[in-house]
């Protein structure tokens, strides 16, 4: 199981139904927990510029998360950074 920590919330939630984002501490990953998007005429541009996999989705996290999760990004990598000599 991953250990997963919370690297940011939605700073306009109300508490339920939150986009978020994690980091997985084992492998650096990312996990973003958003809105599925199913707008066809996204999901073909989308498609058009990456291809989506049969085992993928594409996800919507709202604008006003890119300042904090741009911060929190920059705070996670300072940290990795003091720790890549124990890996």
């Amino acid at each position: 199981m991953a250990a997963l920590r919370l690297l940011v919330l939605d700073p306009g939630t109300d508490g339920g139904h939150c986009p978020a984002v994690f980091v997985d501490g084992t492998t650096g990953d990312l996990l973003f927990q958003g809105s599925h998007v199913t707008c066809e005429g996204v999901l073909a541009e989308v498609d058009g510029l990456s291809r989506i996999g049969p085992d993928e989705i594409v996800g919507r996290i709202p604008a006003r998360m890119r300042g904090a999760l741009l911060r929190a990004l920059m705070e996670a990598d300072d940290a990795d950074a003091g720790t890549e000599g124990l890996r």
